[in-house]
């Protein structure tokens, strides 16, 4: 199934590839195989943000530290992909059934970091029921397959999936792990993904990255 550029598996598979370059040199790192888990979501108490508060909510080269600086998002669409070998991530190809699509209160910053590495956050918020609902369908899709292909016009990738542990922040969270192989090239990636009341984080990067910034990150989004 053909998926647009606005479409979550897009989004995500295809920022793997900008964090780092599928040509990065072969990861030594193993990531952990044990699931994580999910506790039962409370309401929270953070109202809808609209997307200019969640703007000012990201991080900035200052909040991480010496070696980082920020850089503009993308303002081009990814190009169209397709899932080969997954069906459940290939029924999140429609945009009217995209979650992520029912979030338009939004905010990304991308950082470039120490050595070439590259590191993602993005903010969304939306109703916590909502968000609810619509991450964990997403999540759930996700870690549905442990490995699948993802296809462009230029490249085939190999994506390895693996739910970990994250830390318990804030009301919901979610880990993973993928690890894209294109180009005679291997790359591992993080994604926390954590929720607290109306406010949706989603850090991706390398794993060590992402384990040092998520709570920072958490903190500033969430902060009144």
């Amino acid at each position: 199934m053909r998926l647009r550029h606005s479409a979550i598996l897009t989004n995500t598979c295809l920022s793997l590839w900008a964090l780092t370059g599928c040509s990065a040199p072969p990861s030594d790192s193993t990531p952990s195989t044990a699931q994580a888990e999910t506790p039962v979501p409370t309401a929270g108490g953070h109202g809808v943000l609209p997307s200019e508060r969640l703007a000012d909510r990201l991080l900035t080269a200052d909040d991480l530290g010496p070696g980082y600086a920020a850089r503009p998002a993308a303002t081009t669409g990814s190009p169209e992909a397709s899932v080969e070998g997954c069906p459940q991530l290939e029924q999140l190809g429609d945009t009217a059934d995209n979650p992520y699509a029912m979030f338009p209160n939004q905010g990304k910053r991308v950082f470039n970091g120490p050595g070439g590495t590259q590191l993602t956050e993005e903010l969304y918020s939306a109703p916590p029921r909502d968000l609810s609902a619509g991450v964990g369908r997403i999540m759930t899709a996700m870690g549905a397959c442990p490995s699948y292909q993802l296809v462009t016009a230029t490249t085939v990738a190999e994506v390895r999936t693996q739910t970990v542990p994250v830390p318990r922040l804030g009301d919901e969270q979610w880990g993973q792990v993928l690890t894209v192989t294109a180009g005679g090239g291997r790359t591992i990636v993080q994604q926390t993904v954590i929720r607290a009341g109306a406010v949706l984080l989603v850090v991706s990067g390398s794993p060590a990255e992402v384990t040092v910034h998520a709570q920072t990150a958490l903190a500033k989004a969430t902060a009144r």
